[in-house]
C-alpha cells in the first residue's frame, strides 16, 4: 500500500507527557518520511498556536487539524475552516464551573483564556506541557467579545460531568478525557475525523492511504477512519481497542519505531 499521509496526535504520541517538545529522534523520523513525499498532518486537541514547530521538534506539518477537529489549517498556518462554540454553550460552561470553582479555559485563536480559576489551570498546563505561556488570565470574561472560542478545557471530578449533563445535556457538549478529571470539551459534531474528512475533500486522499498514530479517547474515531492506525502502548484502553495495531509507548519513541517499520527500512 502506498500511504500518502501520516496523521499524528501530539500529547502522549509525538510528545511525551511532561516534556516540552518531540524528542530529536522522533522528529527526525517524521522529517525523513516527509522527505520521501509523504505528507505530515498533525491532529491534536491543542489549538493551532500550541503546535508551533518548536513544540514539534522542528517538524513543519503540511496540514494541521487542531482543537479536536474544530480548526483546519494549511502548512503556512492559514485557517481553512473553523467551527466555533455558540454563546449559549459557552455561558452554560461558565455558569456551571463558577458554581463549583472548577478551572475552565476556552480555546481562542491566540491563547487559552482561563475564565475560572486561572492559577490552577496555568499550573496544570505548565506541568503537563512545559508551556504555560499559552495560558492567559481571562477571569474578566470578556475575550469572547472579540471572537468566539472553538472549544474548552476543563478540570473537574469525573462524577461532576454527569451533573453538568443533567443540567445542560440538551446542548450536546462532549467531555472527552485527556486523563481522568481533565477534559476537552467540544460540540457534539466536532471530532478529529470531521477535520480529516474536510481535508480529504481538499486533497483527494482516501482512508486507506492514511496512517494514523494516537493514544487517547479523542483519537478513537480516527483509529477507525484511517486504513492503518496505531495506538501507543501507553495509550487509553478505548484507543487500544479501536486501533488496528499497537505501537510501543511514547517513552519508547513509538512514533519513530512505527515510521521506521513502515517507511524507512
Amino acid at each position: 500500500m502506498q500511504y500518502k499521509a501520516i496523521v499524528l496526535d501530539v500529547d502522549g504520541t509525538l510528545v511525551a507527557h511532561g516534556e516540552p517538545s518531540a524528542r530529536p529522534a522522533v522528529a527526525a523520523a517524521v522529517k525523513a518520511v516527509q522527505k520521501k513525499g509523504v505528507k505530515v498532518v498533525i491532529a491534536s486537541g491543542r489549538t493551532s498556536f500550541a503546535v508551533e514547530p518548536a513544540i514539534l521538534g522542528g517538524i513543519k506539518p503540511d496540514y494541521l487539524i487542531c482543537a479536536n477537529g474544530a480548526q483546519l489549517l494549511d502548512g503556512q498556518g492559514r485557517l481553512l475552516s473553523s467551527q466555533d462554540m455558540t454563546a449559549e454553550e459557552m455561558y452554560a460552561l461558565v455558569d456551571f464551573f463558577e458554581d463549583f470553582d472548577y478551572p475552565l479555559a476556552f480555546c481562542f485563536g491566540d491563547k487559552y483564556y482561563v475564565y475560572v480559576e486561572y492559577k490552577a489551570m496555568k499550573d496544570f498546563y505548565q506541568s503537563a506541557t512545559g508551556h504555560g505561556e499559552y495560558v492567559a488570565d481571562g477571569e474578566d470574561q470578556d475575550r469572547h467579545l472579540e471572537s468566539m472560542p472553538c472549544g474548552a478545557f476543563a478540570i473537574l471530578p469525573p462524577e461532576k460531568v454527569a451533573d453538568f449533563q443533567e443540567r445542560y445535556g440538551y446542548l450536546g457538549l462532549k467531555f472527552v478525557p485527556y486523563r481522568p478529571g481533565y477534559y476537552d470539551v467540544m460540540q457534539a459534531d466536532v471530532d478529529k475525523t470531521k477535520g480529516m474528512e474536510r481535508l480529504m475533500k481538499l486533497t483527494g486522499w482516501k482512508p486507506e492511504e492514511l496512517v494514523f498514530v494516537g493514544d487517547n479517547d479523542n483519537d478513537v474515531a480516527m483509529m477507525g477512519l484511517a486504513g492503518c492506525s496505531y495506538c501507543m502502548g501507553s495509550g487509553s484502553e478505548k484507543a487500544k481497542a479501536a486501533a488496528k495495531h499497537i505501537a510501543p509507548g511514547v517513552q519508547e519513541e513509538g512514533v519513530r519505531q512505527v515510521l521506521e517499520e513502515l517507511f524507512l527500512k
